[in-house]
């Protein structure tokens, strides 16, 4: 793709209404737009970026046999008063009585709706388990709105929701869920750790959270010296680890996941019920697993970038290779670059822009792009290849650093 037709307006200098590190190189970056107080346009960039972390995350459900669909933002209060949450949430979910003096509010979490939708089923025991997931705009009035995108108002969710005939399948369930998500943060590049949490406003049981160790983040955890327990802070302050007697420490992080296993919560609040074998109705148990999308974005922003911009890695990066026109460029170096381009349209952002080579080096690194390629008449029928992260650079032929590229 070339620079010239795409949309990315990198900027000199950082955004000065921005505190974050992601919030600002994003912007800086051109990867997203920010309108007001955590909420932002994805652009171009960006949402390829999305895009591929969604796809990150959709490959290893659909591995642990979940299956996506698409369920409505616009919901009624009704359902939600069912569990009162309709009042527990109103400080942090927008709502509002419509045309139709009908009261309603968007979407912060799912778990009613597709309860509502399970219980209409009318399901046997041989209809489960089910696991479901979605890729969902939330909406929240979030009142922190001030770490990028680290915590939006306007945010894309992958919620999922399982529903099991007994505690015991759900447990199962829920503990492989957890490997799920850790080698989901592993193929990210983020070193994440599971941590029991409070349930927060969502439910009064113990959560799990999914946490990378970071000065940028919102959450205090406990973590043993010897790296035996991590606790967040929410669950009490010991200064002895529970597990070997070592010192606990407490440091930052961010929150990159979390699961809620719910017991027969739902199935009883909402009457959401199956048919065993005996012909009884009975319960179902209920569990959901929430990862920030956008948020994983912005904790990758914030972990690897480095001072001279963004570091992605070429799993979630918008482009694998960034090829820049440098210097005198005549009609045999540009063809050569373009033919590059062609070869990989997809994968290779050609900077083609009539700007000078210090501005198109410096955006190159701000944009983080994995390896950067330079066709300069300096190197003749070779092109410079400096990997992004490390700084290595090397001089290859235009078939070896296409070659590099494709294995990615």
């Amino acid at each position: 793709m070339y620079q010239s037709h795409i949309f990315i307006p990198t900027r000199s200098t950082p955004a000065t209404d921005e505190p974050s590190k992601n919030g600002k190189l994003l912007q800086q970056a051109g990867f997203v737009d920010k309108l007001h107080a955590g909420v932002y346009s994805w652009l171009p960039l960006g949402l390829r970026v999305l895009n591929r972390v969604s796809a990150i995350v959709r490959e290893e459900l659909n591995q642990h046999g979940a299956v996506e669909i698409l369920m409505p933002a616009l919901q009624p209060k009704s359902l939600w008063d069912e569990t009162g949450r309709w009042e527990k949430l109103k400080e942090i979910m927008y709502q509002w009585e419509d045309g139709s003096r009908h009261h309603v509010g968007l979407a912060s979490t799912h778990e009613e709706v597709i309860v509502d939708l399970m219980r209409r089923a009318d399901l046997t025991y041989r209809d489960i388990p089910q696991s479901m997931y979605q890729f969902q705009w939330k909406f929240r009035n979030e009142p922190r709105a001030k770490s990028g995108v680290l915590r939006g108002r306007e945010f894309l969710m992958k919620d999922q929701y399982s529903f099991h005939a007994s505690a015991e399948d759900l447990a199962t369930y829920y503990t492989g869920m957890q490997a799920v998500y850790l080698n989901i943060y592993k193929r990210l590049g983020l070193d994440a750790h599971v941590v029991e949490a409070s349930g927060g406003t969502f439910t009064k049981r113990h959560s799990h959270e999914f946490q990378v160790f970071n000065p940028a983040g919102e959450d205090r955890l406990l973590r043993c010296e010897k790296g035996d327990y991590i606790q967040n802070t929410e669950l009490g302050t010991p200064t002895v680890c529970p597990t070997c007697g070592g010192t606990m420490v407490e440091e930052k992080s961010i929150e990159v996941g979390n699961i809620f296993n719910f017991g027969d919560y739902y199935g009883t609040t909402m009457r959401c019920t199956f048919t065993d074998q005996l012909g009884k109705r009975q319960p179902l148990f209920v569990a959901s697993y929430g990862i920030g999308i956008t948020r994983l974005v912005g904790t990758i922003a914030e972990v690897l970038a480095d001072e001279k911009g963004l570091v992605w890695p070429s799993n979630v990066a918008p482009f694998y290779g960034h090829a820049l026109l440098v210097g005198k460029v005549d009609d045999a170096l540009r063809k050569r670059a373009e033919a590059f381009e062609a070869s990989m349209p997809e994968n290779i952002l050609l900077d083609d822009r009539d700007v000078s080579p210090g501005y198109k080096l410096k955006d190159a690194d701000l944009i983080g792009i994995p390896f950067r390629i330079i066709f300069s008449a300096r190197q003749g029928e070779h092109v410079e290849v400096t990997e992004r992260a490390t700084g290595t650079t090397e001089v290859l032929t235009v078939d070896q650093a296409r070659a590099k590229l494709s294995a990615l």
